[in-house]
């Protein structure tokens, strides 16, 4: 089945809340819409980086401790099946990032099991 309103939503919403729990470097809420297996890589300042859920979970900061703005935006997204992916595009800690997140549907939970990242350059993209 391709994407419905009503999965189109609960896929954005998971976006959403990842952006939020990020943000207020919420362990717990990370761990509920992550895969336990799911991993991290990305550029940030020109290098590579690639980590565990519970390492990206231990080096997220608390947006409540930052300075903001911070901004987040649907980009894109596509749903197949039990499979989506959703692209987007957000703005913390003076750095615009693209993430592009891959969830999979399990036991009528969406789980994001794998997050890309870009930080770029020249908008705050390095450290």
């Amino acid at each position: 089945m391709i994407g419905s309103p009503d999965r189109d939503a609960a896929v954005a919403g998971v976006a959403k809340e990842y952006y939020a729990a990020m943000l207020d470097a919420d362990g717990d809420r990370l761990r509920n819409i992550f895969h336990h297996m799911a991993i991290i890589v990305g550029h940030f300042g020109g290098e590579l980086e690639q980590s565990t859920l519970e390492a990206f979970i231990a080096s997220t900061p608390d947006a409540r401790t930052g300075e903001g703005p911070f901004e987040c935006r649907v980009d894109n997204m596509a749903l197949v099946g039990d499979i989506a992916v959703i692209t987007l595009g957000g703005y913390s800690y003076g750095h615009w990032f693209s993430d592009h997140l891959s969830l999979v549907e399990i036991e009528g939970q969406w789980r994001i099991v794998s997050k890309t990242f870009f930080c770029h350059p020249g908008k705050g993209g390095g450290r």
